[in-house]
């Protein structure tokens, strides 16, 4: 149980991608044992660069200004930009000034029922968060039912929330897609259901 409230709480921090984004010292650190009885060694650290913090931050800025339930004109007024409606009747909304934007899919009542976000092709700001480029090899990895911190194991870190929807009709599950971007403009999305944080399906996204 303290296990599991554990996993939890990774799951609900990798979700807060703002407020990650925002710390202007985000490191990560490793240490290694040696078999000897010598010192251990100095730990290895990697630092997000705060420029590069701000600048993802500001490109998450029109995905993260979208709430669930909020409604089409009020959100219109917020984004202050033309929609694009798609052939599959979502509407695509961009920030000119970024490039990034968001894909709204609106429910019966005209409210948000899902968001999605758009990166730029490539999507530098975001890659820069990753450790390491992700593969699809990585992203086809994830098995139906897998928990948030072996997914965290695959893919090498958090992720960062690209897609939020409500629940279908008679599903009481919420669905998430968490992002790792690459120099290039591909990207690795692993869905999970919420609250669980257990996958239900993955993708890799090519430009």
């Amino acid at each position: 149980m303290k296990n599991e409230k554990i996993r939890m709480v990774r799951l609900g921090a990798a979700l807060l991608v703002g407020g990650v984004l925002l710390l202007s010292g985000c490191t990560a650190t490793k240490s290694q044992k040696s078999a000897t009885d010598s010192p251990p060694e100095p730990p290895v650290t990697t630092t997000i660069n705060p420029a590069t913090a701000a600048a993802a931050q500001q490109a998450l800025k029109f995905y993260q200004s979208v709430t669930l339930d909020q409604p089409r004109d009020q959100l219109e007024t917020m984004l202050a930009v033309p929609g694009e409606v798609q052939a599959d009747g979502r509407v695509a909304y961009r920030d000119p000034v970024s490039g990034y934007g968001v894909l709204i899919q609106y429910g019966d009542n005209d409210a948000v029922f899902a968001k999605r976000l758009l990166p730029t092709v490539p999507a530098p700001e975001l890659a820069a968060l990753n450790p390491l480029p992700v593969t699809d090899k990585q992203a086809y990895r994830m098995a139906a039912g897998m928990p948030f911190y072996e997914v965290q194991d695959v893919m090498g870190s958090d992720g960062i929330e690209i897609s939020l929807s409500k629940p279908a009709a008679g599903d009481p599950k919420q669905i998430t897609g968490l992002g790792w971007f690459n120099p290039d403009g591909s990207y690795a999305v692993v869905y999970l259901n919420l609250p669980q944080g257990l996958v239900v399906g993955s993708e890799f996204v090519t430009v």
